[in-house]
C-alpha cells in the first residue's frame, strides 16, 4: 500500500539502513522480491558500508542471496566496519566481502551460492584475512573443504604473516588441519615473529595436532624470533604429553631461548614437577644458567625436587 502510494522505496534509517536492507536482515522473501521489482537500490549501503547482500549472507539467507544476485547485487562488495576500539583509534577499519562473513559464520549453503556465482575466493580483509583463514580459524570443516575444492589458495598469510594452517593450529582444529596438510599447506611457514604452527600447538597443549605436524615434516627445533623453542614453550606451559612426544621425536633438549633460559629452566620456574623430572630423566642440562646466572638446579632446590 505505501509503494502504491509513492513511499520512498529508498529512504533510510539514521544508521543508513534502507526498507531492502531491514527485509533481506529478516528473511521477508515476498517484500524483498516487491522492493525489487519497484526498482529498490540493491547495492545501497548502511553507514557501515553493508549491503543487503551482505546483511543476507551474514544471517545465512541463502535464497534471498540468490534472489538479490539474480538481480546485480555486487557479490564482491565489501563493508566497512570498524572492529575494535584500538583500531577505530588508529583509523583502521576491516573490510569483510559476502563470502567472507559467510565463511565466518558457517553458512555452508550461502557460501556454495555465492562461490557458484563467481564470488572472489581469495578476497582479503583491510588485514589480509582470506574467507580460508576465517573458516579455518573458526573451524568450520565443511566450508574450509569447499574452499580447498574451489582452488582458494591454501597458503595466503594476513598482514602478520599468519597462515590458515597456523591459526588453526593455534586454535586446535584438528580435522581442519589434516584437511589442509592432505592439501599441501606448508607446515613451517611461520607469522611476522617466527612462531610456527607447531609452536603454536605445542603453547596451547593440542596434543594431537603436534603428532600430525610432527608426522609431516614439521621442524621440531624451529623457534620464535626470541629464540624460544616448540620444546621450551610446551616446558613452560607444562604440557607434559606434548613435552614427551617433542622428546621422543629428538628436540633439542638444551635448547636455549634468547635470555638463555632452557626448556628446564622453563619448567622449573612455572613450576612444572612431571616435567621438570621428564627432563631430567632424558639428560637435560641441570646446571644450564639463564641470563642472571640462576642455573635450573637452584631452582629445583627451592622446590624441594632436589636437596
Amino acid at each position: 500500500m505505501l509503494i502504491n502510494n509513492k513511499a520512498d522505496i529508498n529512504k533510510c534509517r539514521d544508521t543508513g539502513e534502507s526498507p531492502l536492507y531491514i527485509a533481506c536482515q529478516n528473511g521477508h522473501t515476498e517484500v524483498i522480491q516487491m522492493l525489487i521489482n519497484k526498482k529498490a537500490d540493491i547495492n545501497k549501503c548502511t553507514d557501515t558500508g553493508k549491503s543487503p547482500l551482505f546483511i543476507a549472507c551474514e544471517e545465512g539467507h541463502t535464497e534471498i542471496g540468490q534472489m538479490l544476485i539474480n538481480n546485480k547485487a555486487d557479490i564482491n562488495k565489501c563493508n566497512d566496519e570498524e572492529i575494535s576500539p584500538l583500531q577505530t583509534l588508529i583509523s583502521v577499519r576491516k573490510t569483510s566481502s559476502p563470502l567472507y562473513i559467510a565463511c565466518q559464520k558457517g553458512h555452508t549453503e550461502v557460501v556454495q551460492m555465492l562461490i557458484n556465482n563467481k564470488a572472489d575466493i581469495n578476497k582479503c580483509t583491510d588485514t589480509g584475512e582470506s574467507p580460508l583463514y576465517i573458516a579455518c580459524q573458526k573451524g568450520h570443516t565443511e566450508v574450509v573443504q569447499m574452499l580447498i575444492n574451489n582452488k582458494a589458495d591454501i597458503n595466503k598469510c594476513t598482514n602478520k604473516e599468519v597462515s590458515p594452517l597456523n591459526i588453526a593450529c593455534q586454535n586446535g582444529h584438528t580435522e581442519v588441519v589434516q584437511m589442509l596438510i592432505n592439501n599441501k599447506a606448508d607446515t613451517n611457514k611461520c607469522n611476522d615473529t617466527k612462531v610456527s604452527p607447531l609452536y603454536f600447538a605445542c603453547q596451547n597443549g593440542h596434543t594431537e595436532v603436534v603428532q600430525m605436524l610432527i608426522n609431516n615434516k614439521a621442524d621440531i627445533n624451529k623457534c620464535s624470533d626470541t629464540e624460544v623453542s616448540p620444546l621450551n614453550i610446551a616446558c613452560h606451559e607444562g604440557h607434559t604429553e606434548v613435552v614427551q612426544m617433542l622428546i621422543n621425536n629428538k628436540a633439542d633438549i638444551n635448547k636455549c631461548e634468547d635470555k638463555e633460559a632452557s626448556p628446564l629452566y622453563s619448567a622449573c620456574q612455572e613450576g612444572h614437577t612431571e616435567v621438570v623430572q621428564m627432563l631430567i630423566n632424558n639428560k637435560a642440562d641441570i646446571n644450564k644458567c639463564e641470563d642472571t646466572e640462576v642455573s635450573p638446579l637452584t631452582l629445583l632446590v627451592r622446590m624441594d625436587i632436589l636437596k
